[in-house]
């Protein structure tokens, strides 16, 4: 009997909004496209030719629908650092896959004027290259008030 693999990179981006006290105001959860650059990363990563890079997750303002081909965020408004919170095996959609959840949290602004926001993607930065877009997400439409804080929890799913 042959042996049938199915590969492919998949992500699911979980957003959290919280009040100054910490209770959750609003979350949503949505599905990513994986940039064509973001594929060159992790090729280039797993070659060795890649240093491993810094993560950021950013958010935007762009609501134009998400392509191979995107570079960065359409609107870029805000970024923070990320961190690997863990890599597990789990299920997704039926299948056992690795699973890595990338987390970032923005802190409230503090402006009085609300950020507009239906953008999002991690952000690899290469010492002496230009940032690479991993993925990108297109999201409803988020008024975030100057007094909330957003975690953007990301599920790369291998």
């Amino acid at each position: 009997m042959p042996i049938k693999e199915v590969h492919g990179l998949a992500g699911r981006l979980h957003i959290e909004l919280r009040d100054p006290q910490g209770r959750l105001v609003e979350q949503h959860r949505v599905n990513n496209l994986i940039t064509l650059s973001g594929r060159q990363l992790l090729a280039g990563l797993f070659t060795g030719s890649l240093q491993t890079p810094q993560l950021k997750i950013a958010v935007g303002g762009d609501s134009t629908a998400t392509d191979l081909n995107n570079a960065s965020l359409g609107k870029p408004l805000d970024e923070a650092k990320a961190s690997v919170a863990e890599i597990s095996v789990g299920d997704y959609q039926g299948q056992p896959r690795v699973i890595a959840r990338i987390t970032a949290t923005l802190p409230a602004t503090g402006k009085a004027d609300a950020q507009v926001l239906q953008e999002a993607g991690i952000v690899a930065s290469l010492a002496g290259k230009p940032d690479q877009l991993y993925n990108r997400v297109v999201f409803p439409l988020i008024n975030r008030a100057g007094n909330l804080e957003m975690t953007l929890s990301w599920e790369v799913i291998f």
